[in-house]
This record gives structure tokens, sequence and C-alpha cells, in this order.
């Protein structure tokens, strides 16, 4: 898509060739820290494939954020439920896509194995029709895929409209409110895979393989909720067509989850705009965000590019920390203050009192041994990461930033540098 910056470390075109071998079932676990740009890599992976095979696309933070409402629940859903929906919104895109509907009986054999595993764990209210079911997981479905936008649909109003129309149908199936956990081999729990697994087949026998692109499950930052679904259950890697998940990045920095079973690995990190031999010097990430800047203002002309200097876009994107989420806040919040001031332009002031408030976000909450622990990093010439819950703290929220090198190194988000982490004075015994 054109809006889109050739990333230099892209993980989506070794992803789109696991993909293209003609033989096994590739299943790919992407990782990466929340605002680096996974959606976007998931986009063009599903983009790339959509005129190959039936592309579902769920964005699991969304759904449970605008539809289901609850976006705690997503913290707590179990392995199975991402199965159950991932069949309805098989269901509803094999329609859509295709024009054609799955046969109503193997529909409702999904509905019936959900009902009886949400009683068997003890999910409150888990009743529906079972004898309109058919017609329900199509509705329920078109809620998932609502945000499961391919090609041309990606576009603000095609989703603000698909949003509305899942307004209209409120969802009311529980989820991530299960008390009871059941292991993989539970005959209920591997009735619900099998009944989703004969969607599938159905599906790719008769009509067209099926690419499943899972994104939203980078949201869950727990360890133990993370190796619940990929180290201590394999029901999602079981789901018999290829798949690409987003997960927890969790799952990078635990031993026991080295080798999380069924899925081969990638990561995004953040683009390196800090240099690993001198931190303080901007790295070559820089250029890509001067790209992404190109791209999105491309349509508003050439005096757009123009608006934001190279010298003032190389420093917001280096206070980025190599984060795309990020740096299209600051060009936001630029946007509005220029506007407030009147400004015909950004300006190094402008550009000050952006980063300024941004910084004083990114230190809140930070205490001494958090600092500490950021300045070890700074001292460290490998700038590996610390063992401990406190880094792991400080990369779930993004005090600390993972970068790419021969192997991944760490460094505090550059919001911190310029005032609150310095690194300690030579010889100081931090």
């Amino acid at each position: 898509m054109e809006w889109r910056a050739l990333r230099t470390h892209s993980p989506a075109k070794k992803m789109l060739e696991t993909l293209d071998r003609p033989f096994g079932t590739p299943r790919i676990l992407l990782t990466g820290t929340v605002g680096t740009g996974k959606t976007t890599e998931l986009m063009h992976v599903a983009d790339e494939r959509e005129n190959r095979e039936l592309v579902v696309f769920l964005d699991l933070e969304w759904h449970f954020t605008n539809v289901v409402k609850d976006p705690n629940a997503l913290y707590r859903i179990q392995a199975w439920e991402v199965c159950f929906l991932a069949g309805l919104a098989l269901v509803f895109r094999f329609k859509e896509r295709l024009g054609l509907e799955l046969d109503p009986d193997m529909v409702k054999q999904l509905g019936e194995a959900w009902q009886r595993l949400a009683e068997a764990t003890k999910t409150p209210n888990p009743q529906f029709d079972l004898g309109s079911f058919a017609k329900e997981a199509l509705e329920l479905g078109a809620t998932l895929a609502t945000s499961g936008a391919l090609g041309l649909e990606t576009s603000g109003a095609f989703k603000a409209a698909r949003a509305a129309a899942a307004a209209v149908r409120s969802w009311t199936l529980p989820l991530g409110r299960s008390e009871k956990p059941l292991p993989d081999q539970d005959r209920q729990v591997q009735d619900l895979l099998g009944a989703v697994n004969l969607l599938l087949g159905e599906v790719q026998q008769k009509h067209r393989k099926v690419l499943l692109v899972i994104d939203g499950l980078d949201r869950i930052r727990d360890l133990p909720r993370a190796k619940a679904l990929f180290v201590e259950s394999q029901l999602l890697s079981q789901l018999s067509c290829p798949l690409v998940v987003c997960g927890p990045f969790a799952l990078r920095h635990d031993v026991a989850t080295a080798g999380v079973r069924g899925f081969g690995a990638s990561a995004l990190v953040n683009e390196p705009v800090l240099d690993h031999d001198d931190p303080s010097r901007p790295g070559e990430g820089v250029a890509f965000f001067r790209e992404l800047y190109a791209q999105r203002v491309k349509d508003l002309g050439d005096e757009a590019l123009g608006l934001v200097g190279p010298e003032l876009l190389g420093e917001l994107a280096y206070r980025s920390g190599g984060r795309a989420r990020d740096f299209v806040r600051f060009i936001r919040s630029l946007a509005e203050v220029a506007w407030d001031q009147d400004a015909a332009a950004a300006t190094p002031e402008l550009v000050k009192q952006v980063l300024d408030e941004w910084r004083l976000r990114q230190e809140t909450g930070l205490n001494t041994e958090h600092i500490r622990l950021l300045q070890d990093v700074m001292k460290d010439p490998e700038h590996r990461l610390p063992p401990g819950e406190v880094a792991l703290k400080l990369l779930d929220y993004q005090h600390l930033l993972p970068y790419p090198n021969d192997s991944e190194w760490y460094y505090p988000h550059p919001l911190l540098t310029m005032h609150l982490v310095r690194p300690p004075p030579a010889g100081s015994a931090g």
C-alpha cells in the first residue's frame, strides 16, 4: 500500500517466504513491543496473500474494545476462546468473500462445542439458541471482521461504516470470563478444536486455502497468561491452516518459552534510530521515519513535505525510540501546537514543546530503582537486558526498548534520556 514506508528490518518478507513454501503448514508467531508497527506488518502479509487465499484477519484488541466493550477481558482469554472466534470469523469471511454459506450443521457443531465447553469452564450465561446458530454465527463473525480490513477496506470511511454496522449487533457471548481452565486433552476442548478444523477443512478442500491472521494477543503483558496461551497449550498451533499470530513480547524473555512448540518465531523490534556504539547519536533507522512522513503526507502536496524540515524530522525520529506509534503521535501533537500558535511550519521551539509534553508522560511512575536499572543498561557497552522482573516491566511499558543488531540490544526510551535518566558519571557505582 502506498502509505507504507519500507522497513530495513521488516519481518514481512521472511513471513511471506515462509508462507510460500509448498510443504508443511506454516505457523508464525510474531512478537514485538506494543507500538512498533506489528499490525502494519500483518496487514502487509494479508494484502499480499489476499488474491491467493481466503484471508481471515482478526484484530482481537479492536474487537474486545469496540464490540465486546471489555478490553480487560482480552488479558484473560483462553486458547479455546481464540479458536472459537477464529471459527466465527471464518464463517462470515467465507460468505463475504466467496458469496457462499457453510453447511449449517457444521456451523451448529461449533456452537454446540462452545456451549459445552463454556459450561465445563463455568463461564457465566453460556446459553444461546442452537437452532438459529448458523445465522447468529454470521452476525457475530461480522463484528469480528469489522477490524479485519484488507485492501481498500483500510480506508477510514469503510472501517467506520463497518464499525457502525457492528454496533447494531451487540455482543452477547461471555469472553475472558471462564473460571476453570481445562487442558488441551480435555474432551470438550478437543471437540471445539475439531469443530473449527472441520470448517477449515470444508473451505480448503472444496474452495480455497485459508490464511488465519490473529492480531492483538501482544497486548497480554502477564507472563503466566502468555505461557498459558503458547507454552502450556498448543491449541492454536493445531488449527489446520497456515497461521500468523501476533503474540506477547514477554515470550521472548523467558528461558522456558524459548522453544514455543508449533510456531516459527519472528520478531519486530524498534527501528534502530540510536547508534549501538554511541546511542547519543542517531542511527540508520532515522531514514525510515523521514520516508514514513513523506509517504503519509504525499497526498497533501509538495508543500506538506516542507512543513517539518529534515533536521526536525530526525530529532522526532530519534526521540521516538524507533517506535512508529510514538513518531506518529509526535507529528500529530506538532500539528496541533502549530495550529494553536498559527505557525506556518515546524520550528525547533515547537518541536521542543511537543517533546517535553511527551517526555513528562513517559517519566510518570518511574522511581529510583527503575532509574538505576536504566542507567546500568546505558553503562553496559553491549546494552544487554538485565535479569529480573523490573527489567521486564520496563520493557512492557516501553521505558526500555529493544533494537536489532547481531543480537538484540536495549536502551532507555530517548524521551527519558532528555532529562531524567542520564548516564552515571565515570567511576560511579551506579
